[in-house]
């Protein structure tokens, strides 16, 4: 196992990896962009492709072509491998015993009860009245059914139990760990029994999970109408959008994603032919729903049948999403009861209407206009009990002022008894809460960031610029002074810097600090040769000056001692010291070159 895992990581580029997945531009020897991993607008995010790793010096997310997959796609590490050795060729031998990941049995298991599901829906007598609904009172063609892999779960529970624990060998404790079953005296009674089946899959195209619809001849009974799959190891409601595996490509080739709220508004919107449409499983979007899609478009378009005005969630996600700098508009469906509905009815009153949405700020506040009477004081004090939490939940200061200019205007009162009415709603918001104590990691030194600045540059710089440049007893502290000891040794040895060569040859508790220096931007520093030997010796002349500045003090204290002491020749020469090393301080900061930032 070991071997096959090391014959992938040696056939995988770390650099070519994280490419499909995020935008990175060359930065010196290595490549950088915004972090994946949270918000923000300078990127801080690193990946070298000597070393194979990657390090976000924002949120401080680290690791190697696995950890990546692990973090980004949510993999265990059995799929990371499997998707990495399929990528880079690389055939893997059976695991022993043939074990494999508890997610990856849960996705194998869960696509099995799929596939039964379709073929009772298409190929047996069960099926029949499901079939027959799906195709003449939705109006779905059997291709649609096919592509999103539609099925039927029969009322006779047995049928899931005997498939998958008689015929495929699976664990009844692993159906229902897979939400898929419930056991009651001694049976296990399949939880869509009766039910239309939706596979629920992620956009990696695994089956995570279902939701199941009742018949319309069963809808009377008292049974929910809709059931999805419980939370289980692979299938978490706030991270999955239905429909993504299918619409990904078209979302990003629109830069667009319609969000519905339901299975068959997606697919009928997908027959209808609007093919960059996705469901959320709930009325309002999450913030991984918001950062998945925002791997594959900058727009989303709410054609949701919700009260955004009055869903505090749905509010909250407009802004998540606008933090993320997604654009969020909102589609107006009037007449029709859903987008599916208007898809089936009317193809050409569902493309305007996704044409012509507006703001999704404009929208809820013209909609709780829309509710007022805001010529009456009541109307007025009805309007502002509504509005106010809608620009609190602005979290844009500069968007938020811009929408208590609008409502003060259309209410004819001033902005700021608008913003007054604000401040006490936020602070009536505001909650005590204990505070939590925390080991802060201390500040480091401006000593530490010269030195960390001197290795950096040594580390990502050609050997010739600064092979007469050796400066090793500038270098003080522990970690940084091990490390440049290592990198003497090695350069002692070998002519040629190679970084990956020198990591493996490293003590484990210096890689950390190594990788941190060989990531860390140099602002296009190592392109340019002259800048560079600028700005090295700035930080040699830096790390010289503080050197003295430190023995200074130390023959400070000395002197004082010898004085106290009556050691007369001691203090002499100490005073010698004192005043020489003076005179270099002078020199130095005579000559001292400007320019050098650095930055903790």
């Amino acid at each position: 196992m070991a071997d096959q895992v090391d014959e992938v990581k040696q056939k995988t580029d770390i650099v070519s990896l994280i490419s499909e997945f995020i935008d990175l531009k060359k930065a010196g020897r290595n490549y950088r962009a915004l972090c994946p991993f949270h918000s923000e607008r300078t990127p801080s995010f690193m990946v070298s492709s000597e070393l194979q790793i990657y390090k976000c010096f924002g949120c401080g997310n680290a690791g190697d072509a696995f950890t990546f997959l692990e973090m980004y796609e949510g993999m265990d590490f059995y799929e990371a491998l499997k998707f990495l050795a399929e990528r880079a060729s690389v055939k893997l031998s059976p695991v022993q015993g043939g074990r494999r990941s508890e997610k990856q049995k849960l996705y194998e298991l869960n696509a099995h009860a799929s596939q039964l599901y379709h073929y009772l829906l298409l190929k047996h007598k069960v099926g029949q009245t499901a079939l027959a609904y799906l195709t003449k009172e939705r109006g779905l063609k059997l291709d649609t059914i096919v592509k999103f892999r539609l099925g039927y779960s029969p009322d006779n529970s047995q049928v899931l139990r005997n498939f998958l624990v008689d015929k495929k060998g699976y664990q009844i404790q692993e159906i229902e760990t897979a939400g898929l079953a419930i056991s009651r005296e001694k049976r296990v009674i399949d939880r869509f029994a009766g039910r239309v089946i939706f596979p629920l899959f992620d956009h990696r195209g695994n089956v995570a999970g279902f939701a199941g619809r009742l018949l319309p001849q069963s809808e009377k009974s008292d049974l929910a109408k809709y059931i999805n799959s419980p939370e289980t190891p692979v299938y978490h409601k706030g991270n999955l959008l239905y429909g993504l595996n299918i619409a990904r490509g078209e979302i990003k080739q629109k830069n667009q994603a319609v969000i519905v709220e339901g299975e068959l508004d997606v697919i009928s919107s997908w027959q209808a032919g609007f093919r960059n449409v996705v469901a959320t499983k709930g009325s309002a979007l999450t913030e991984d729903q918001i950062r998945l899609l925002s791997r594959f478009a900058k727009e989303l378009v709410l054609a949701m049948d919700t009260d955004l005005a009055g869903n505090a969630a749905a509010r909250r996600g407009v802004s998540i999403a606008q933090n993320e700098g997604l654009s969020v508009r909102v589609a107006r469906i009037k007449g029709y009861k859903d987008p599916d509905e208007i898809a089936r009815r009317d193809p050409k009153a569902l493309k305007k209407a996704i044409g012509d949405s507006v703001g999704a700020w404009d929208f809820i506040i013209d909609s709780i206009f829309s509710k007022h009477d805001i010529d009456s004081g009541e109307g007025k004090a009805g309007f502002s009990r509504e509005i106010l939490p809608v620009l609190v939940s602005i979290a844009d200061k500069i968007v938020q002022a811009h929408y208590v200019e609008i409502v003060a205007r259309r209410l004819k009162v001033p902005s700021e008894a608008v913003l007054e009415q604000l401040a006490k709603i936020s602070e009536a918001r505001k909650v005590e809460k204990p505070e939590i104590a925390i080991d802060k990691k201390k500040g480091r030194g401006r000593r530490e960031l010269l030195e960390e600045r001197f290795l950096t540059l040594i580390f990502q710089s050609e050997p010739d610029i600064l092979s007469k440049r050796r400066d090793y007893s500038l270098i003080k502290t522990p970690l940084n002074k091990r490390i440049a000891d290592e990198y003497k040794k090695y350069s002692s040895k070998n002519k040629k810097f190679d970084p990956a060569k020198f990591s493996e040859a490293l003590p484990k508790e210096l890689l950390v600090g190594f990788a941190e220096m060989v990531l860390a931007d140099t602002q296009g520093l190592t392109d340019s040769p002259e800048r560079l030997n600028k700005e090295f010796g700035v930080v040699v002349g830096e790390l010289g000056e503080l050197t003295i500045r430190e023995r200074l003090k130390e023959l400070g204290v000395k002197i004082r001692e010898y004085e106290e002491g009556g050691k007369e020749e001691k203090l002499e020469k100490a005073k010698r010291a004192f005043a020489k090393l003076t005179d270099k301080l002078s020199s130095l900061e005579e000559q001292k070159i400007s320019g050098i930032i650095l930055h903790e």
